[in-house]
């Protein structure tokens, strides 16, 4: 009985701990993957803030006056030298076109970021054409532009689609 017992719980042979693990990967379909084409190279406009060029026009946010790009890191130096800064405070990119003056706090021994004020800096309604085109698909900006559903198929293929209902051949439940 002491050898059976020592054995509980064991497989016997192979791998200690029991149960094979099936591998879950599944299988990548190129043909199910769509990806937008990337944005054609642009020359853009240097920055209206500072006179540099654009870099990364990716991180680039609105001028509130001419509506153009402008470095983001730009915009937070101009933004650092007309706040008051108390020590400790820094100017941050909030989001949605804020910026926010934050200071960096310890509570309960984690450090946490606290808003101080937010400064609104590019109007958030405003759709500038540059931004339209960086980002196809997923952007707020971006208005997709389908082809009339009447030039979607030809007639022969419109031939070969099934018919349900009272006249077709196709089953339709009621």
């Amino acid at each position: 009985m002491g050898q059976r017992s020592s054995r509980r719980g064991r497989s016997r042979g192979g791998k200690q701990g029991g149960r094979s693990r099936r591998s879950n990967k599944s299988t990548f379909d190129p043909n199910k993957a769509w990806m937008p084409e990337p944005p054609p190279h642009r020359d853009y406009p240097p920055c209206p803030v500072s006179g540099e060029p654009i870099d990364d026009i990716y991180s680039a946010i609105a001028d509130p006056r001419s509506g153009e790009p402008t470095r983001l890191d730009s915009v937070i130096d101009k933004l650092s030298e007309q706040e008051q800064l108390a020590e400790g405070e820094r100017i941050c990119y909030i989001g949605e076109g804020q910026f926010g003056v934050v200071r960096d706090i310890k509570r309960n021994g984690k450090n946490t970021v606290e808003i101080v004020r937010r400064i609104p800096y590019e109007d958030r309604h405003a759709r500038h054409p540059w931004r339209k085109e960086l980002s196809p698909g997923i952007s707020r900006d971006y208005v997709p532009q389908p082809p009339p559903i009447d030039e979607l198929y030809s007639a022969e293929e419109e031939r070969l689609f099934p018919r349900f209902g009272r006249g077709g051949s196709g089953y339709m439940p009621r």
